[in-house]
């Protein structure tokens, strides 16, 4: 049987596990629902941790020698959550090594062992990378005090918007924009009604506040259209982001643009490289996981050159 290595990468919103041989050869994958222990509680993320490993590994955990996962949450917690679902299905006395989801993403865009990672999926956060572990952070305070330029702050500010528009309009059915008439259809799927600003407050406060995420892709559509008030967020989003990586960043070291909103082709991720030119997106979190996890059987020449087979996004 071939040398394993296992990698795992859970935040919020989903959980990838990736089992490759240790020269880097994809064996198998698995998704699931998010995994962070502290948003979700215990049980609930080791149910999910547990299906997106199971999926990829299956029979195979009994001849994995080395893994990692990168886990979003409290490091006690995750460390925890670690123990429950793996000790069980690995080899007795295997060592688990747990790192923060900011060390999986800044391996799955570099090779290089230390650098920046600039972060923009739900939420938003920078994080300075030493040697493989995470030293210093700028935002990642979350959508009540951060999170700028994430996928949060995106929608927030295009519901802003369009309660702008539709207050300062005579007749709120036309000429309100491109922007506001995605976030109205979306939001109003039944129409807006006699009292559009009052009915999108209420479907806006009717719903969890993360899900103001939902309209972040809004805001792309319509600065790709030529919508001047979403053009302007687009530009004050990577500005807010390439200030957040600035806090953290050492010049001459590489930056990495991870999370759904940097990941994705479009305006704000086009915006952001403009700003930060140096700057690499991203490939597969959970098989940089699992990079890390042959880097010490591999050697570091080695491992460098095997980078690119285990971070490429899965097809």
């Amino acid at each position: 049987m071939r040398q394993l290595v296992l990698g795992v990468d859970a935040g919020g919103t989903s959980s990838r596990a990736a089992l490759f041989t240790v020269d880097g050869a994809p064996v198998g994958r698995g998704h699931a629902p998010g995994a962070n222990p502290v948003t979700l509680g215990m049980d609930q993320a080791r149910a999910h941790l547990t299906a997106a490993v199971q999926e990829a590994a299956s029979s195979s955990l009994p001849h994995v020698s080395a893994v990692v996962l990168g886990l979003a949450g409290n490091p006690g917690a995750c460390r925890e959550l670690a123990g429950r679902v793996l000790r069980p299905l690995l080899p007795q006395g295997l060592p688990v090594r747990v790192v923060g989801d900011t060390v999986t993403a800044f391996a799955a865009g570099t090779s290089a062992p230390s650098g920046t990672v600039l972060i923009s999926g739900t939420g938003a956060i920078a994080a300075k990378i030493t040697d493989h572990e995470q030293t210093a952070t700028a935002d990642g305070y979350g959508w009540l005090l951060g999170d700028e330029g994430s996928g949060f702050w995106l929608g927030h500010a295009a519901a802003r918007a369009t309660v702008h528009a539709l207050t300062t309009l005579a007749t709120p059915s036309s000429g309100r924009g491109r922007l506001a008439e995605l976030v109205v259809r979306q939001l109003l799927p039944e129409g807006v009604g006699e009292d559009p600003v009052a009915r999108l407050a209420a479907a806006v406060h009717a719903r969890p506040p993360l899900a103001l995420a939902e309209l972040a892709p809004l805001v792309s559509q319509a600065a790709e259209a030529g919508d001047p008030a979403a053009r302007a967020l687009v530009a004050e989003a990577a500005a807010r982001l390439a200030s957040t990586a600035a806090r953290v960043h050492e010049p001459g070291r590489p930056i990495v643009l991870a999370g759904g909103v940097l990941t994705s082709e479009g305006p704000v991720q086009r915006a952001v490289h403009d700003l930060l030119a140096d700057a690499v997106t991203a490939g597969d979190p959970a098989g940089a996981a699992a990079w890390l996890a042959a880097r010490p059987l591999l050697g570091c020449d080695r491992a460098a050159g095997a980078h690119r087979r285990f971070v490429a996004t899965a097809g």
